[in-house]
């Protein structure tokens, strides 16, 4: 399914927001848009059955598992291009270790990859751990393929 925009955020799309995010063809300031953009379509075509709400923090997508900013934020994904015409993007993920294994509250891991299909295994390894969507049978399916790949 989709991932569908938190009603919180209902003056434009996720698609319309990051379309605004990217500069003009005169390079006055990074592209953050595009790579965001590849982000969603990342997200639409990897789940097909688990319900993903959308937020923005400036540039940052939040993952959330319900419809509403006041719940855990699982999961931030922020994007760059880093080489113009989008030879090259960074994209940096990080997500909420659970309380049983948080050295300290609100505690999150890191990291950052300039593959798409690195972010992919990073997004279905991160909803895993945060335990957001425990009950997504897509979710566990795609981890299990993850773990029989390594």
């Amino acid at each position: 399914m989709p991932i569908i925009q938190c009603s919180e955020q209902k003056r434009q799309t996720l698609e319309e927001f990051y379309k605004s995010l990217i500069p003009d063809k005169v390079k006055s300031f990074a592209d953050l848009g595009s790579p965001m953009l590849n982000v969603l379509k990342l997200i639409n075509k990897t789940f097909k059955e688990t319900t993903i709400y959308g937020l923005t923090s400036h540039a940052t997508l939040l993952l959330l598992n319900m419809d509403s900013s006041l719940g855990p934020q699982y999961v931030a994904i922020n994007g760059l291009e880093t080489e113009p015409n989008g030879q090259r993007n960074e994209y940096y993920i990080e997500y909420l270790m659970t309380s049983d294994k948080q050295p300290w509250y609100n505690a999150k891991v890191k990291g950052g990859t300039t593959s798409l299909d690195e972010l992919k295994r990073y997004i279905v390894i991160a909803m895993i751990e945060s335990k957001g969507w425990t009950d997504s049978d897509e979710l566990k399916k795609l981890y299990k393929e993850l773990e029989t790949k390594k």
